[in-house]
């Protein structure tokens, strides 16, 4: 007997040779592009020939497994098509979630909604996550001797006025917007062109005033918001300042000194060399 090694054929050949044995023959077929594929392939195809015409041309074969519930599958890729038409971005949770929801709603109780089912629905329909692109922020020259060099002056003025470690801090303030739209969605293979709807808010900004101290204490954070006088409404517990445009400004470091600075374990001792 004959030993033929495995090979994959696209389903575009599949259709051709389909297509040559409906008018000649399996066994013409399997002459005229033989020895593979054999009399038998060629019946399996022939059988398959309404699959082959649905299925993807790019393809070799179906693989993996039929969708359990198929009506889930269509449901769900039309639920994202909309979504992604209204420019709403699309994450592999919002996936699980819809899916849960309309699998209670379809009566579908052994459902689970697990990351490996939203991988395979995204596989079977075509869909993969896209991110936009960005150019990474390059480090300014020579940064690792100013590095090195900042380093050395904290330790000699440590040594020269005897700080404790705890009595050194950094500082840092950080703009921030109210809407921070993901840059990540779920969208259909080779999509070129991946815009994501904003609420309008996502140049709104406010600035956040982060410290800690060398010890590894976190400080009180404090927000900085955009406006001119203090809002009349109750304010949750926290260090709050305003701004005619929301930046730090002297008055705002007065403001991070008195309430977060001075707040600090040690910060009210006589005893400093400061």
């Amino acid at each position: 007997m004959i030993k033929h090694k495995r090979l994959a054929y696209k389903i575009p050949f599949k259709l051709e040779v389909v297509k040559y044995a409906k008018e000649h023959g399996n066994r013409a077929a399997e002459r005229y592009f033989g020895p593979l594929p054999t009399e038998k392939m060629i019946r399996q195809w022939r059988k398959q020939e309404d699959q082959l015409q649905k299925a993807d041309k790019s393809k070799h074969t179906f693989r993996g497994h039929a969708a359990k519930w198929p009506q889930m599958d269509i449901a769900m890729k039309e639920w994202i098509t909309k979504q992604r038409n209204k420019g709403f971005a699309v994450s592999t949770k919002m996936i699980i979630y819809e899916a849960k929801r309309i699998a209670l709603e379809k009566g579908i109780h052994d459902f689970t909604g697990s990351p490996s089912w939203c991988y395979r629905f995204m596989k079977r329909c075509g869909l993969a996550m896209h991110t936009k692109t960005r150019t990474a922020q390059k480090m300014p020259e020579e940064y690792e001797s100013k590095i090195l060099s900042f380093h050395k002056f904290v330790i000699d003025a440590r040594k020269r006025n005897g700080f404790e470690i705890g009595q050194i801090g950094n500082m840092d303030e950080v703009p921030l917007t109210f809407d921070v739209p993901s840059n990540r969605t779920v969208d259909r293979k080779g999509a070129k062109t991946i815009a994501v709807k904003t609420s309008g808010h996502e140049k709104t900004h406010y600035t956040v005033v982060l410290s800690c101290c060398a010890d590894g204490t976190k400080l009180p954070p404090m927000l900085i918001f955009k406006r001119k006088t203090f809002p009349k409404e109750v304010i949750p517990r926290g260090v709050v300042h305003v701004h005619e445009k929301g930046w730090m400004d002297e008055n705002g470091m007065r403001v991070w000194v008195e309430k977060v600075w001075s707040k600090r374990p040690g910060g009210l001792l006589k005893n400093l060399p400061y």
